[in-house]
Formats: structure tokens, C-alpha cells, sequence
């Protein structure tokens, strides 16, 4: 997959609880369209509102790259185990989430 792709999703796994900003980490139908300056304000606006660390963003492209090579599996556990239960339910959330596009 894309580095976008891995990004976007990324930022999505990092997305706050609040509604404003899950909205804003929200990857579009057509990610292909979106510019990497776009993508890139999305995933500073997606870590500062998860108030994130190097550490945890690390942790999320892995399992965001994991996810994108069907590896959702290896993904919750890799979280799992770095006893990042947040990304753990994020990754879970992003995993059996309906497929539309």
C-alpha cells in the first residue's frame, strides 16, 4: 500500500475521542486525490489532539502498515503487547469496521 494510505490510516488509529477531531483524522473515499500536504496537516492535527508521542506514533504507522497488508491480527497483538491498549481497541475499531470503497 501507499505511504498515504499507511499514513491516513496512522492518523486515524491516533484520532482523539472527541468527535471534532475523529472527524477531521476521517480518511476520504478517494485518498488518491488528497495532496501529501493534506495529508500531512491531517496527521499533525490527528497527533496533537491525541497528544501523542514519538513512541506512540511510531507504534501507530507499524500497526497502520500491518492493517494495510491484511495483518490485522498481527496488528492487535503487536499493540497488544506493547501494552497500548488504546491503539489495541483503535486498531480492533479500524479492523471490522464495514468496508465502502
Amino acid at each position: 500500500m501507499s505511504l498515504i494510505r499507511t499514513a491516513a490510516i496512522a492518523a486515524i488509529l491516533l484520532a482523539a475521542a472527541s468527535p471534532a477531531l475523529a472527524e477531521q483524522a476521517m480518511v476520504p473515499v478517494n485518498v488518491g486525490a488528497m495532496s501529501p500536504l493534506d495529508m500531512w496537516g491531517r496527521q499533525l492535527t490527528a497527533i496533537a489532539g491525541a497528544h501523542a508521542t514519538r513512541a506512540q506514533w511510531k507504534r501507530a504507522v507499524k500497526a497502520a502498515d500491518l492493517i494495510n497488508h491484511n495483518r490485522c491480527k498481527d496488528a492487535y497483538l503487536f499493540a497488544a503487547n506493547n501494552q497500548d491498549q488504546r491503539l489495541a481497541k483503535r486498531v480492533y475499531e479500524v479492523c471490522t469496521a464495514p468496508t465502502t470503497f
